[in-house]
């Protein structure tokens, strides 16, 4: 392999919000866990895109970007990863995939109108329904507790798309890890079409599928469905903070009323550094991108493997895209709701605002940081914690001792 993700490298200096002790003691009352929490991975960015940002900073001038080649780069990679034919002209560039879905949402819609959101989502989703005032309508997935896997719950669709105006998709899906076939997205798009519903599709984990990308663009041109795509580099090449989105069309009409407020609320130019560094990514960070996707899935595959032999009470649902999976804690929760009673001093919750029991639980018993289940849409979801496996296999290995760990000190106190 060309690039070590074995490599270790210690964040704790830099300012972080995955490493930052008060964040994680705020996720689960201990500030010192391992984090294994927020979406950005523990790797260097592609040596190439090193290189652009040294040049940039030996430069030592951080002036006002112009690059009129954005949107045909982008369109270059979208061909080559995902054999998606776009025209410069349906793409738009801007500052975040969230800031672009709440414009989104504020021109599609007006104050209670209805917002499709799957249930578990991704919790900033939730935030901007609820900031703009429109009602949020879950759609929550059908979990089955014996496959562990979710599947899509189509009447339910149906009936909600009868009473909205939008919905907020997320393709691959974050946080179970699920990707959607092309029956499933002309279905998605017809229905909504029959509705009137527009369809925003978030696709900021696209580049990670481990298998072929299927964009809601395609489908939704096909059905004739207003739909809008929108997508990153940040996750892909491990660049989150630089905050610049691609947001894409099928309308002209719809994007020309994008645009118009982008300009109105002056967030239509990235920053100097984050178009450096989106335009590095996709012009030479392919080679990086395939070697990671290896890497993640060794890592995918250890976690499960390891889990089911050792600790079988805690089921990984593999994901098939990205390197976020979720932890299903079902067969030991009664266990942590009795170490909860026992010792209320680990789970006092003023102490971890952010989390819920399972992430106290591993926080206080297992020294790891998850995102508990419960941000995701609830007490539904209580179940669940999210693991970020991506970081080096040394850190998985050991957050794997910690969760067997963890787990049978549970078992033998409390059986």
């Amino acid at each position: 392999m060309l690039y070590n993700f074995d490599r270790s490298i210690d964040r704790r200096p830099t300012l972080s919000v995955k490493w930052n002790k008060e964040a994680i003691r705020s996720l689960c009352g201990n500030p010192d866990a391992e984090p294994f929490w927020v979406a950005d991975m523990d790797f260097s960015v592609a040596s190439e895109v090193t290189q652009k940002a040294r040049i940039l900073s030996d430069h030592a001038i951080y002036g006002y970007p112009h690059a009129t080649n954005q949107r045909q780069v982008f369109c270059s990679w979208a061909k080559k990863r995902h054999l998606l034919d776009l025209q410069p002209g349906q793409v738009v560039i801007s500052q975040g995939v969230l800031t672009s879905i709440a414009i989104l949402v504020e021109l599609l819609s007006a104050e209670g109108d209805g917002v499709i959101i799957p249930l578990p989502a991704y919790q900033p989703f939730i935030r901007i329904v609820n900031n703009l005032q429109r009602t949020m309508l879950g759609w929550p997935l059908i979990y089955d507790q014996d496959t562990h896997t979710f599947s899509l719950d189509w009447p339910l669709y149906e009936e909600l798309c009868k009473r909205a105006r939008i919905l907020i998709f997320c393709s691959p899906h974050n946080p179970s890890g699920m990707v959607f076939g092309h029956q499933d997205l002309i279905r998605l798009c017809e229905i909504a079409k029959q509705n009137n519903v527009v369809i925003i599709s978030d696709e900021i984990h696209a580049d990670l599928s481990f298998e072929t990308h299927l964009t809601l663009l395609e489908p939704a041109r096909q059905v004739g469905c207003e739909a809008v795509v929108c997508m990153a580099p940040s996750k892909t090449f491990n660049i989150a903070g630089e905050h610049y989105s691609v947001t894409l069309f099928n309308s002209s009409e719809l994007k020309k009323r994008f645009v118009t407020r982008l300009e109105q609320l002056f967030l239509s130019t990235p920053s100097l550094v984050a178009t450096t560094l989106a335009l590095a990514s996709y012009e030479n960070g392919g080679k990086w991108l395939e070697e990671l996707l290896v890497y993640l899935q060794k890592n995918a595959d250890l976690i499960e493997k390891t889990l089911q032999k050792e600790v079988p009470s805690v089921v990984f649902l593999k994901p098939r895209a990205s390197f976020i999976g979720l932890l299903d804690c079902s067969a030991i929760l009664h266990l942590v709701e009795r170490d909860a009673q026992e010792h209320p001093e680990l789970y006092d919750s003023s102490a971890s605002a952010q989390g819920g029991l399972l992430s106290r639980f591993f926080g206080q018993r297992a020294g790891l940081a998850f995102n508990d289940g419960t941000w995701f849409g609830g007490e539904a979801y209580r179940h669940f914690v999210r693991l970020n496996f991506g970081t080096q296999r040394s850190n998985i290995e050991r957050a794997l001792l910690h969760i067997k760990l963890a787990v049978a000190f549970l078992e033998t106190t409390y059986r």
